[in-house]
């Protein structure tokens, strides 16, 4: 994770609450009088509140109540198959003339960049009778496989790329057991910036002024808080090597912005217009959340201009 994204989806709350409870109610009437199927219902009833409003933190402590109520692997197993009757995420990850799918959800959705590695773009448009329409996937933070009474939990969804919810990424890594950083949780642990490579470790001066090669600049990804969760997220999503690729244009954007305090005192003295900052990074600063890169780059825009950005 790069971005924290705790807001994404604070206009589908209500929307989304209102449909898990009808889903829970039709879900319930499919169920019959068989012990495990009591079993099921009275799982569901004690944690209702939390599947349907639960924020992130809560549904730790929920798969935590079902592993208890469900202790042994053959009851959880038969446990597990009547939830899936329940929590039907294949009908509502589909398209349809339904009052509320993924696809309504997405288009709510605040942000729209994968929040896991924060290089691709993450937009929804909505089908009609002349688009198909398309949305970003959503990953289920705590696996639906193991945990399906979350299957519909809104803070459990994670609109992420292809990439990273795939199976080269996160594929059926359980994050309840190795935990990782959670987007819609935790703080922003992971920051950038822009260093020299091996060969040219000892020529710090040429490197702080910007004046090696740009081959000879790297692009590094570090954990800086909750150290445990953000090395293993840097793993799996594998953003040393992919934000590697994004080295030359840290540099060059390094290089606009090591004279831009200089070159704007300039301009304020001479000339009737100011040159800002984010017509190099090409957003405004603090909205660098909804940009491909906008955190990697507001790093290095940090790094090498410290009296622009606090």
């Amino acid at each position: 994770m790069i971005i924290n994204i705790s807001d994404v989806w604070a206009a589908a709350v209500n929307d989304h609450a209102t449909f898990l409870e009808q889903a829970i109610e039709d879900g319930l009437a499919k169920l019959g009088s068989s012990i495990v199927e009591g079993q099921v219902a009275k799982f569901i009833a004690e944690n209702r509140r939390i599947i349907v409003y639960g924020q992130s933190a809560e549904l730790a402590d929920c798969i935590q109540s079902f592993l208890t109520a469900f202790s042994g692997p053959l009851l959880r197993a038969c446990a597990v198959e009547k939830m899936k009757l329940v929590f039907d995420y294949s009908s509502f990850s589909e398209k349809s003339a339904r009052a509320w799918t993924a696809y309504d959800l997405c288009s709510r959705a605040r942000y729209k960049v994968c929040c896991y590695c924060h290089m691709i773009e993450t937009g929804t448009c909505l089908p009609d009778e002349e688009i198909k329409g398309y949305r970003p996937p959503i990953d289920h933070y705590y696996g639906k496989a193991d945990y399906p009474f979350l299957a519909l939990s809104l803070y459990n969804f994670i609109p992420c790329c292809e990439k990273c919810n795939g199976p080269q990424m996160k594929g059926q890594i359980d994050f309840s057991v190795t935990p990782h950083l959670n987007p819609l949780l935790d703080e922003e642990s992971i920051d950038f910036s822009l260093g020299p490579i091996a060969a040219a470790a000892d020529k710090l001066a040429e490197f702080a002024s910007l004046t090696l090669p740009k081959d000879q600049y790297k692009l590094e990804v570090s954990a800086v808080k909750n150290l445990n969760s953000s090395s293993a997220s840097i793993k799996t999503f594998q953003l040393r090597h992919r934000y590697g690729t994004y080295s030359e244009r840290a540099y060059y954007l390094a290089k606009r912005v090591r004279g831009l305090a200089s070159r704007r005192r300039f301009h304020d003295d001479e000339l009737d217009f100011k040159i800002e900052l984010e017509e190099h990074l090409e957003f405004k600063p603090d909205e660098y959340k909804g940009v491909p890169y906008g955190k990697a780059r507001v790093c290095v825009a940090r790094q090498f201009g410290r009296d622009l950005l606090p």
